[in-house]
């Protein structure tokens, strides 16, 4: 199908899950959606429902959000929802143009399937490593121990491979996620890169007034802070985080440590052996466990320094967020993470697990608040130039108007 350039674009957003379920990719997809609609795209969502008190037909800051059983946050339900995706697909084909599919590792099928029998364009967007590669089975942390029948799974990727590999473009959110498309056969002139964008007006720098009321407000104890946002699953080296801890506040009095987030609800959580470690090993003064919270923005203004020592990561919506939150970041050498966070410049790249270096890097952060200032107004800038939302969805745009030449 030939989109007509003096036409608005009209997107299909596909992605397993959407608001108010929580996480990068969902916040990420509310915040992209409503600003293509500011600049002129048609754009509706369609997603899974993820509680049964949610509307099937609903609509979202302006969002038009249509869902598909099956209902509930059971790990199988997002295989089930294939079907029913297919069939919605085919029913309101007359309101798209093109589907743009965050997460194509399982609903990149249908969507394709429903792209060639009715001519719509198709675009392919990987939201994390591994997904073409069939490196979301066999690195994934709740099989790194297991015996997996690697050969079948690999056979059944290749397979589905050959059929995805006809979309019509594939967009990456990090440059990891770019090598990964080449070194499985997509075309070069097919690939576009955009890191995830973030509400720079939201996220920002606050006075130190101001931080100082967060902290009284928000029961934060007046010392110098650090923390990590997201979900306290396995995989985000958050045990190993709190061995690190452990040793920091044995020779520093002084800091405090903010989880920010949960993991109830996901088959991957750790929240409670956190929990659990922290009081076994007299930490419960130093650490804060905010539970699920809303205003992330605030607990990261009141912040002094970011770490996220993830053991795998395409590109973390939240560590763009702290990043524009004006905190000098700690973080972990992988993936996608070296695209934001450049070592020696507006935070330090170290490696995974190795507990010596976080605490060195760590506690020359603490003795060097120059430094400190210097990357976190350095992180500021940088998100500003390449995550803002509003040139995120122009640069959307561009490409998705390319596939017509």
């Amino acid at each position: 199908m030939h989109m007509d350039s003096n036409s608005p674009l009209r997107i299909c957003y596909l992605i397993s899950t959407f608001h108010p379920f929580v996480g990068g990719g969902e916040t990420h997809a509310r915040l992209l959606c409503r600003e293509l609609i500011r600049q002129g795209c048609r754009v509706f969502v369609l997603t899974r429902c993820t509680s049964p008190e949610l509307k099937m037909e609903d609509t979202v800051d302006g969002i038009p959000v249509h869902r598909v059983p099956p209902c509930g946050s059971g790990r199988w339900h997002k295989y089930w929802m294939l079907f029913p995706v297919f069939a919605r697909l085919v029913g309101m084909r007359q309101q798209y143009d093109v589907i743009l599919v965050s997460g194509l590792r399982l609903l990149g099928a249908p969507a394709m399937v429903v792209a060639r029998l009715f001519g719509k364009k198709c675009v392919l967007r990987g939201a994390s490593c591994g997904e073409l590669s069939g490196g979301f089975i066999w690195d994934s942390p709740h099989l790194k121990n297991q015996r997996t029948p690697g050969a079948l799974y690999r056979l059944l990727i290749r397979i589905r491979n050959a059929f995805l590999l006809k979309a019509d473009g594939f967009l990456g959110i990090s440059e990891a996620i770019h090598n990964e498309y080449r070194q499985c056969g997509v075309p070069e002139d097919r690939i576009a890169v955009i890191n995830n964008g973030t509400d720079t007006g939201k996220f920002q720098p606050v006075p130190v007034s101001e931080r100082d009321a967060l902290r009284t407000r928000l029961k934060i104890p007046n010392r110098r802070i650090f923390a990590y946002s997201g979900k306290l699953n396995r995989g985000k080296g958050l045990e190993f985080l709190l061995k690190v801890w452990k040793a920091l506040v044995a020779e520093h009095k002084d800091i405090h440590l903010l989880l920010i987030g949960s993991g109830e609800g996901h088959f991957l959580s750790c929240e409670q052996a956190l929990r659990d470690y922290v009081q076994a090993n007299g930490l419960g003064e130093t650490v804060t466990f905010t539970g699920f919270v809303d205003n992330v923005n605030e607990y990261l203004q009141c912040s002094d320094y970011f770490v996220f020592p993830s053991e795998n990561e395409s590109l973390s919506n939240a560590l763009i967020e702290a990043l524009a939150c004006g905190l000098p970041c700690l973080v972990s050498n992988v993936g996608g993470i070296p695209d934001t966070v450049k070592d020696g410049f507006n935070g330090r790249l170290l490696p995974v697990g190795n507990e010596a270096a976080w605490i060195s890097a760590a506690t020359d952060l603490l003795k060097n608040d120059s430094l400190a200032q210097h990357w976190g107004n350095q992180g500021r800038l940088r998100v500003l130039e390449h995550n803002g939302i509003a040139s995120v969805a122009r640069r959307h745009i561009a490409f998705l108007q390319s596939l017509n030449r």
